[in-house]
């Protein structure tokens, strides 16, 4: 093996390095801080140090070095561990370094970001930009290969590509990293392929510059057809933009929130049952919020997704976005909302008994004040498009924590616009269409019927928790049964907030307005919240995406049954009545839902463009060359077609990588080549070429015929790779200069 010159291994270790950075520059909205790209390019001068050092040794040391340095140095670069000392890793550093290295790509992926530079996500960059650089590196210098340093740092990109996240961070620069990479790369694959060995007079060294440099052409516009859709979000008009491929909008083994316990499930323990009610919590103080403004709305759960039993929280329930799932949560949170900032801390009381942590608007930051915060926090999760956090094995009074958040607008009216996306995963509406036809049926915006149902409620309802003498029969639960025929068909309808709010939100996405349930309290002024402040609201989402609260007094009676009077005489389902409404205009949602097919199929072709070119590309070099091969037999005089055919054999030969001295007379090439035949099909060739008569067609015939099977037996002597590289390769169709017409 020849060592490169010094100043090409420097210029190979720069290129690396760039590469590494910009690859990983992907990562940019995943971690807290720039500190992830120092330790990556550390990683990587470590990677080309080992690829460098041990580039004169045989192969099984620099793959015995790899995993030794890793080891060695993970733990004080990406893990900043002290170790023994002088950077001699201890048991638990290399522990760590085993660890980080096993589960750092599944933690990464099951973190809100922002994600701290510290534990096993820490490894991530740290082995990317190592194992990214020691295997471009030790390419670079063991071969003379021009691409075959590059497809480590193509790796490198492909992982950052799925582990990044998939959202913007609002720069737009950041979008087009992956085409600085292409460029970088291209200019480095140009570099590699430009180095010729003096006085080389094989073809595709000394003049195969020009076919290198258009093979270079060729690769960037592949790579920056592929770079560019797959970063640059695209939707069609009125549909939510791509959010791009990431592994984490498919994450698995996310916490099974729906299994924890569900405080509109027992509503009926924060309301007066009576004093000798088991676990009945009405006048105990359950946890105390200090720093939240009074009248702020305290959430304890959103339930988002309702199974025909109940409402029940969950993971990716929301379109539009990948923040719908209970994420691990560090130091920070990359909220996106804008409003009132709140300052807060909490801590609960024993009679506080539930896995859900009470917070109030959407978190920035959360601070757990615990004995072994690092175990809880590695415990806790949050979803940022519910705003709820949990804490899967329950939260005492030996738990506080602080948090910072925004609260953002939270009002809505009927004439607020509703979302026009899809709604939420809700089963049994359409047992709701008796209750409603007229409402379904009238020609008004979504977001008035949510209104106009809700002021049916309003007026018609009476509140009972089913535990005063003659009303034992209102019962609790959330079930069809008990929601339609128990409660919307009742005359009239009797519940609490646990029936109100449940079917407040089946109604409203009945009529096409996204819904969700909401446990929480209005904060007193004094900041302690008992179990007589513990309502259900509903929550609905508007146009811009953004949830609002629908006021409680909209449609919850406070009217207690009227226990002493006849039974009320049924009512019917709400109608609307919209005096000399004027006829209204197809909404934008009636308009996007026939356009969704269009659309739909309008992303797909424009997602599908780069791929559809880049198949176009790698078929146009074999497709030319049939084309080729078809002329030199057709066209021309005998002679022409003759010379053609040893031609066609010659540039078959550059394509397999077969050496082929060029300017001599073909004998000579035939005898370079080593074919069994080639010698006598050589002269062949000339006696066509320089006979005094033209040759007949039978006679070119019957050399195409022998010059393919000398053709075939070429191939069959090479290795799979070269036989497969082939017809791709289009190393032959640049001619060089003396070419047309070896010399005799």
């Amino acid at each position: 093996m020849i060592r490169p010159p010094r100043p090409w291994v420097v210029v190979d270790c720069l290129a690396v390095l760039a590469l590494v950075g910009l690859a990983e520059l992907g990562l940019a909205n995943t971690f807290e801080g720039g500190g992830y790209l120092v330790v990556a390019g550390l990683a990587a001068v470590l990677g080309l140090l080992v690829a460098v050092l041990t580039a004169g040794l045989p192969g099984a040391v620099l793959v015995g070095a790899v995993p030794i340095v890793a080891l060695v140095f993970g733990g004080p670069v990406a893990l900043r561990s002290k170790g023994l000392g002088l950077g001699v890793p201890g048991a638990q550093t290399l522990g760590d370094v085993l660890q980080g290295t096993l589960r750092g790509w599944g933690e990464l992926l099951s973190t809100l970001p922002w994600v701290d530079l510290s534990g096993s996500p820490a490894m991530v960059p740290f082995l990317l930009g190592y194992l990214g650089a020691v295997l471009a590196g030790a390419l670079a210098v063991r071969t003379r290969s021009a691409g075959a340093p590059l497809l480590p740092m193509l790796v490198v990109l492909t992982v950052v590509l799925l582990l990044r996240r998939p959202e913007g961070t609002g720069s737009d620069l950041l979008d087009w990293y992956p085409v600085a990479f292409a460029v970088v790369a291209v200019g480095w694959l140009v570099v590699r392929s430009l180095r010729v060995a003096p006085g080389a007079s094989v073809s595709g060294a000394g003049h195969g510059r020009v076919a290198r440099t258009a093979v270079a052409a060729l690769v960037v516009g592949a790579v920056l057809l592929v770079a560019v859709p797959l970063t640059i979000p695209f939707a069609p008009s009125g549909a939510p933009a791509s959010q791009g491929t990431a592994l984490r909008e498919n994450r698995q083994r996310l916490v099974d929130v729906s299994a924890l316990d569900s405080p509109l499930r027992r509503f009926r323990t924060f309301t007066d049952q009576g004093t000798n009610t088991l676990e009945n919590v009405h006048d105990k103080v359950l946890f105390t919020v200090r720093g939240a403004p009074k009248g702020s709305r305290v959430r304890l759960v959103t339930l988002d997704r309702y199974d025909g039993h109940e409402w029940l929280p969950s993971n990716n329930t929301e379109a539009g976005t990948s923040d719908d799932a209970f994420l691990r949560v560090d130091s920070r949170v990359d909220n996106p909302l804008r409003g009132r900032k709140v300052r807060a801390s909490v801590s609960v009381t024993r009679a506080y008994r539930s896995a859900w942590m009470p917070t109030v608007g959407s978190l920035t930051s959360l601070q757990l004040i615990f004995a072994d915060p690092r175990e809880q926090r590695d415990e806790m999760r949050y979803n940022l498009a519910t705003a709820t956090a949990v804490l899967p094995s329950g939260i005492g009074s030996q738990d506080p924590y602080e948090f910072t958040s925004v609260s953002p607008r939270s009002d809505v009216d009927a004439s607020t616009p509703g979302w026009e996306g899809p709604t939420q995963p809700v089963v049994g509406l359409r047992r709701l269409d008796a209750f409603l036809p007229a409402v379904l049926d009238a020609n008004i915006p979504p977001m008035r019927k949510v209104f106009i149902l809700a002021g049916y409620l309003h007026d018609q309802g009476r509140y009972s928790d089913g535990a005063p003498p003659g009303e034992l029969q209102y019962k609790a639960g959330q079930g069809l049964d008990r929601l339609v025929d128990g409660f919307l068909l009742a005359a009239p309808p009797v519940g609490d907030d646990e029936q109100y709010a449940a079917a407040m939100a089946m109604l409203a996405n009945r009529v096409g307005v996204p819904a969700r349930v909401v446990v929480g309290a209005v904060l007193p002024g004094d900041g302690k919240v008992r179990g007589a402040d513990i309502h259900a609201w509903v929550e609905l989402r508007v146009l811009d995406g953004s949830w609002r609260t629908l006021p409680t007094k909209t449609f919850m009676s406070r009217t207690p049954v009227l226990r002493t009077l006849a039974p009320p005489v049924a009512v019917p389902p709400p109608a609307t009545t919209p005096p000399a409404e004027k006829p209204h205009p197809p909404t934008a949602r009636d308009r996007s839902s026939a356009q969704d097919h269009s659309g739909t199929g309008s992303g797909t072709g424009v997602r599908l463009l780069p791929w559809l070119s880049l198949l176009v590309v790698l078929l146009l070099v074999p497709l030319t060359k049939g084309v080729r091969r078809r002329l030199r037999r057709r066209r021309g005089r005998a002679a022409d077609r003759i010379a053609g055919g040893w031609t066609e054999l010659v540039d078959h030969a550059r394509d397999l990588g077969v050496p082929v001295r060029l300017h001599v007379s073909r004998p000579e090439q035939a005898r370079v080549m080593a074919l069994p035949g080639g010698e006598s099909l050589s002269r062949e060739a000339d006696d066509g070429v320089f006979a005094a008569s033209e040759p007949s067609d039978a006679a070119v015939e019957a050399f195409w015929d022998q010059m393919m099977a000398e053709r075939r037996d070429l191939r069959e002597g090479r290795r799979l790779a070269r036989r497969l590289w082939a017809p791709f390769n289009p190393l032959s169709l640049w001619r060089h200069r003396g070419e047309r017409r070896p010399a005799d």
